[in-house]
């Protein structure tokens, strides 16, 4: 190799030393690229695992205030999927609103069952959003809000249009 370098002329030379310059940077660039994914992987796996033993560490609590949670709710009260679906529109409806609901999911644990579904109201004057979230607000805990958004309608200006992610807690089980 020594050999062949040295037996180059110049001009070559330094092109070759190019060349492979560049062949390291692209690899060191590459190799620090990936060194800092990892590193960052690492910081991730370290903040999820100290997350996991605060969890597992407080597990009795927990336990204890669910449990404490499952006994104070009347299980005639808690609402399934079609039952939160049904009362939404009866809220919505006592408020003179024209709900659409959709995206319903539920999650399921071993003592409760989570059922969300997406409320949306068109053209809806505040009056109307603010008696339903009120007739709403009066059936907590057995369902809550959990995500919500209002922007003012284009076409007429007076209207509202709101848009509910709202959540209902079963008792499992």
């Amino acid at each position: 190799m020594k050999t062949f370098f040295l037996g180059r002329a110049l001009r070559e030379k330094i092109l070759l030393v190019l060349f492979a310059a560049l062949a390291l940077l692209i690899w060191g660039s590459s190799l620090l690229g990936r060194g800092q994914k990892r590193l960052e992987e690492w910081r991730s796996a370290r903040v999820e695992l100290a997350t996991q033993q605060t969890w597992l560490a407080n597990s009795a609590a927990i336990d204890a205030k669910a449990a404490a949670a499952t006994k104070s709710l009347d299980p005639a009260k808690t609402l399934n999927a079609t039952r939160l679906v049904g009362e939404l529109n009866a809220i919505a409806g006592r408020a003179g609103l024209s709900a659409d609901i959709n995206s319903q999911r539920s999650e399921r644990t071993d003592q409760f069952a989570f059922h969300t579904v997406q409320i949306n109201f068109r053209r809806a004057d505040l009056a109307a959003l603010l008696k339903f979230y009120g007739e709403l607000a009066q059936r907590s805990p057995y369902i809550g809000l959990e995500q919500f958004s209002l922007t003012v309608d284009r076409a007429s200006p007076g209207q509202l249009n709101a848009s509910f992610r709202a959540v209902s807690a079963e008792l499992g089980p």
